[in-house]
């Protein structure tokens, strides 16, 4: 299967989309990838601090979502990260030029509300994980649980 364009699976428009490409979907886990450029809103100095990390982790989120909202025939809709119960930061920052390799994988829930497990890869150092909790209102005309 080819994967789409990020902006077909994502809400986000710039210059708060991050994400350059799919690389690869293989059931509920997504590989991403960004690289740091200059003219993000983020970037400062050539340095993004590395909370923002969290936010790269969560449009992963967001087009492993998208691709099945495609799948299923459904334009992409937005979600609402809910909670963050762990983050670990193994770097002080991100610098102008960083090619990442975001990693996403659902460990459990449905369409509406989902946890997943995160990583932000920078060469071969894991620089960044978290858990992070999602919400999507349901869709018009479904029944909720």
């Amino acid at each position: 299967m080819s994967l789409p364009r990020i902006e077909d699976l994502v809400v986000h428009r710039p210059p708060m989309l991050w994400i350059d490409e799919v690389l690869a979907r293989d059931g509920d886990s997504v590989h991403c990838r960004l690289t740091i450029r200059d003219d993000h809103v983020f970037v400062q100095n050539g340095v993004v601090e590395v909370l923002v990390s969290v936010e790269w982790m969560a449009q992963a989120i967001a087009a492993l979502v998208g691709i099945r909202d495609r799948m299923n025939n459904e334009e992409p809709r937005p979600g609402f990260l809910i909670a963050v119960p762990e983050a670990t930061f193994k770097v002080e920052d991100f610098r102008f030029g960083d090619v990442l390799d975001l990693h996403a994988k659902r460990v459990w829930g449905d369409d509406e509300l989902a946890s997943f497990e995160c990583r932000v890869v920078r060469g071969e150092e894991t620089a960044a994980t978290a858990q992070i909790s999602v919400y999507r209102r349901a869709l018009p005309g479904s029944l909720a649980p």
